[in-house]
């Protein structure tokens, strides 16, 4: 009687429906602006490798709960082919979008009217406008902010007593977004900037940074060179080349990341060898922040078994929902932001040497919280 119900029990569920769940990803391909210096380009496939690589581990295990996971891609320089994707995808019955664009056409897709009943997955913008004047209930952010980023930073430095710092900042509107979060930082935990220097220079640095740098960085008495270089245009040549011994930090240096090649603990070593074999380079922070949306889908459809939005998204922002993301901590998102809770990491190219938040740096809820934009700062709701 037990081997006939077994029976019944197996037809019924090779007979079942097949949940297919379609998600797309959209990629704004963005000219980088020309530099005066030798840079070591990020990989072309950031992000997207991430999220395959989600959906091919994903959908070993899905198939034997009767789902499938369908990665749908599009890739562009033109805004208006992406919208067009974006509302043909919604239109299909689509449900999970995960975005790698920048700021106006995040503002347009997350204002727009078919992406009321749509989650939307923040996986690589990290202006902390879109947390705190720009945010909506089902925009979901998985990769750091830069308001997270520097105070993980900054936290490290209060805990070493590294309080007062010369500020190295570029003139680019990405480099002053991270001028900004370092002094937002330093205002929150007591650091202080006793200077401020910008980098204007046209010259080619890689000639000229044994002699112009030692100038240029003569300052007041400080403890940390803090550099706000989104292009890393100038900030490599620092190393070595300051008037004074000091330690660089910001974006070269000691630099805060969600991900990074050197991170190993909780199980971390074996993702990076999975994610390397498969895309044959190192796994980098948009690669990971992708990978945790499309864990983040795959967690609450497991639970809800549906694509439902409302239901989806009630159960992402849940008490009891959470994702184990390799990072020692169980992740959840903000439910007055979007945000995804975590650790973030402090590294050098070689080496970690710190996660924040650390130790000793309280809140009321979770010590995660005292990385970002808090509640109090949220002008949306």
């Amino acid at each position: 009687m037990r081997i006939g119900l077994f029976l019944i029990l197996l037809i019924s569920f090779i007979k079942a429906e097949v949940l297919e769940v379609n998600i797309l990803y959209l990629e704004q391909k963005v000219k980088k602006p020309p530099v005066l210096s030798n840079v070591i380009e990020e990989a072309k496939d950031s992000g997207i490798k991430g999220a395959e690589i989600a959906i091919k581990d994903s959908n070993k295990t899905a198939r034997f709960m009767n789902q499938k996971y369908i990665l749908q891609k599009e890739k562009s320089k033109d805004e208006n082919k992406l919208i067009a994707s974006f509302e043909n995808f919604v239109k299909d019955g689509g449900v999970f979008v995960i975005l790698n664009v920048g700021d106006e056409l995040l503002e347009k897709i997350s204002n727009h009217s078919l992406a009321q009943n749509i989650i939307l997955f923040n996986s690589t913008n990290k202006s902390s406008k879109f947390r705190q004047t720009l945010c909506k209930p089902n925009l979901l952010h998985t990769i750091a902010s830069d308001a997270m980023l520097y105070d993980a930073l900054v936290q490290f430095l209060i805990k070493r007593n590294w309080k007062e710092w010369l500020l190295v900042k570029g003139d680019r509107p990405e480099d002053k977004k991270i001028e900004e979060a370092i002094k937002r930082a330093a205002k929150r935990f007591s650091g202080k900037i006793v200077e401020e220097k910008a980098w204007n220079f046209d010259t080619d640095i890689r000639r000229k940074a044994q002699s112009e740098m030692p100038s240029f960085t003569q300052s007041k008495e400080h403890d940390v060179i803090l550099v706000a270089d989104y292009y890393n245009d100038f900030g490599e040549y620092l190393y070595f080349n300051t008037w004074k011994p000091r330690p660089i930090a910001g974006t070269s240096g000691l630099t805060p990341v969600t991900w990074h090649k050197v991170i190993e603990s909780w199980g971390a070593a074996q993702m990076q060898k999975r994610f390397e074999k498969f895309a044959k380079r190192w796994m980098n922070s948009k690669d990971y922040a992708s990978w945790v949306a499309i864990r983040t889908i795959v967690t609450s459809i497991k639970s809800t078994n549906t694509t439902d939005f409302e239901t989806n998204l009630q159960n992402i922002y849940s008490k009891d929902f959470n994702i184990a993301a390799y990072k020692g901590r169980k992740l959840t998102f903000r439910d007055f932001n979007g945000q995804l809770r975590m650790p973030v990491s402090l590294v050098h190219p070689k080496a970690l040497v710190s996660n924040s938040p650390q130790i000793g740096f309280l809140h009321q809820n979770t010590d995660l919280d005292t990385l970002g934009i808090a509640s109090f700062e949220v002008k949306c709701r």
